[in-house]
């Protein structure tokens, strides 16, 4: 059974532009440039403590929030990680994450030795994980951020938020708000409707999503009048960062999944799109391979910065 500690922080709204102004836009921009050198959080150098791998509860915008956070078990508190943020879909739970291995990423970076903390927030309710109205769940994100930068060695300048169906709505969501923060995104069939969206900032940031063709729920176009679905979350992130000719995207026709990596994009902030034949899902192969290819691009995409 899980130990759950419970840490309260002071969560006010203004903590979400506070934890996005801390980096002038000139030092975010030395930190993208690919393979930098590490950006250490102020947590480098302390000791664990009673701060370890474990389920937590947290108070956020007034909410009792839970998370798992998964440490590497060869933590070296010197050494700044990698930080990846799983968010749940509809139906599952924090604790789905930790079952599927954080949508597979956690087997990637344990066969490539690469050190990881995987955080897995639970959403606010079951029916509905995560917020349709307000910013609680942006506010949450700060929060959680905030306080792993300050207890732990994280390297600042990669943390990455990834999220199938409803977790890939809030992912997308925040990847509008936290571009300073955010390095990449990774979202599973997202959609632009029916979750809080935030004004856009119009920063770049690396943005990685796939889609079914035949998925009913998070569809590839929801409504072309609107700018709903999918295709428009691609599109949102192609001009955010500077292509200024929309392309027509690339979906696929056979059982053989199509990856698109669009041209006109800066290296450091590639937008690629991932089209297959299928539903809704967040598991994909193609004929002769039973690998899932979503879980190894998005890695792959990730281990690029």
């Amino acid at each position: 059974m899980v130990k759950t500690f419970t840490f309260a922080v002071i969560a006010l709204a203004i903590f979400t532009s506070c934890s996005t102004a801390s980096r002038s836009s000139s030092s975010v921009e030395a930190a993208r440039k690919l393979k930098n050198a590490p950006v250490p959080s102020a947590g480098c150098g302390k000791e664990l403590g009673d701060f370890k791998s474990g389920t937590y509860t947290m108070t956020s915008a007034g909410l009792a929030r839970k998370y798992i956070i998964d440490i590497p078990a060869d933590y070296d508190q010197n050494k700044p990680c990698r930080l990846i943020f799983c968010m749940h879909m509809m139906g599952g739970s924090m604790n789905t994450m930790v079952e599927n291995q954080f949508y597979g990423l956690k087997t990637y970076a344990e066969r490539d030795h690469v050190p990881v903390i995987f955080v897995a927030p639970q959403g606010y309710t079951d029916q509905m994980p995560w917020r349709m109205q307000d910013d609680k769940d942006h506010i949450f994100f700060a929060d959680m951020l905030a306080l792993f930068k300050d207890k732990l060695s994280v390297d600042t300048s990669r943390v990455f938020c990834c999220g199938f169906s409803f977790g890939s709505m809030v992912t997308y969501s925040l990847s509008l708000d936290f571009q300073k923060d955010l390095r990449a995104v990774a979202c599973y069939s997202p959609a632009n409707w029916n979750i809080y969206l935030p004004t856009n900032r119009h920063e770049r940031v690396a943005f990685y999503s796939t889609t079914g063709t035949e998925d009913g729920l998070c569809k590839y176009v929801n409504s072309d009048a609107q700018k709903q679905g999918g295709k428009y979350c691609v599109l949102t992130h192609l001009e955010d960062n500077g292509v200024t000719e929309l392309p027509e995207i690339p979906v696929a026709t056979t059982s053989t999944h199509v990856t698109t990596e669009f041209k006109g994009c800066p290296a450091e902030y590639p937008v690629v799109f991932g089209s297959f034949v299928g539903g809704h899902t967040n598991y994909a192969s193609d004929p002769g391979s039973g690998d899932n290819w979503i879980a190894k691009e998005t890695w792959d995409f990730f281990m690029r910065f």
